[in-house]
This record gives C-alpha cells, sequence and structure tokens, in this order.
C-alpha cells in the first residue's frame, strides 16, 4: 500500500524539480546500502562475471565499474597518470588503444568513452578507433 502511495504521490506532483527530489527520496534503485558498499559489490560482481553484459538502467553502473577498470588497467600497463588524460591531446595515440580495447571487450559507448578519456565529440572517437 505505501509503494502505491508513494507512485500516487509522484504522479500528483506537476513541479519537476519537486517530482525529482521525490523521486531520489522514494525510489532506491536496485541497492540499499552505503554508496562504497555498492560500489564495492559492482566491483566484485564485475570481476565475477567478465563476459556478462549487465543491462538495465540500475545496473549502468556495474558495466561502468568494469569499463573503468579496464581504463585504470591500461593507464597502469601504459605507465600513464590520470592527469595525462588531461594534458595529452584528444586523440593522442594511448587514447585511441584504450577506446579500441573497451569497444572491442566491452559494451561501452562513444559518449562514455569520449568523456572517460576527454578525447572530445563522441564521432570523433569512432572515426579514431575506426582508423587504428
Amino acid at each position: 500500500m505505501r509503494k502505491y502511495q508513494t507512485h500516487l504521490k509522484l504522479q500528483d506532483e506537476a513541479n519537476p524539480r519537486k517530482r525529482e527530489a521525490l523521486a531520489k527520496q522514494y525510489c532506491r534503485g536496485w541497492f540499499l546500502g552505503s554508496p562504497k558498499a555498492k560500489k564495492d559489490l559492482a566491483k566484485e560482481l564485475a570481476e565475477a562475471t567478465p563476459m556478462v553484459n549487465w543491462e538495465g538502467v540500475d545496473l549502468k553502473e556495474l558495466n561502468e565499474v568494469r569499463w573503468e577498470q579496464i581504463v585504470q588497467a591500461e593507464l597502469k600497463r601504459l605507465k600513464k597518470k590520470e592527469s595525462a588524460i588531461a594534458q595529452d591531446p584528444k586523440g593522442a595515440d594511448w587514447k585511441v588503444r584504450i577506446a579500441k580495447r573497451l569497444r572491442k571487450q566491452t559494451t561501452a559507448k562513444n559518449p562514455w568513452i569520449a568523456e572517460r578519456l576527454q578525447m572530445g565529440h563522441p564521432n570523433y572517437v569512432s572515426n579514431l578507433v575506426n582508423k587504428a
């Protein structure tokens, strides 16, 4: 009954900002716990099931944890620091290699890759990966 009342409150609220605040208050998503515990669980699941492509809005974070692990592993392998992402050119060869691995081994999309590796527009990522 409480869920139905919550649903009605969300439906009745006309102000988008108030509706969003109510949604955050009432809709907890797939995990109950601290943000750190959620991140730890996501990392554990990503490591335990590397070939599974999680789907759904709530499970998007699980995929992002896996993508981030690949980025971190590649940075370490290439002996690059996190600061190099901002300092090096958008089309740096090492960024393209990471982007290519992400595209080949995961479901990471160009917008996420472009933002994470600071490569500019997502279409630019496609162009660089296809040329490599």
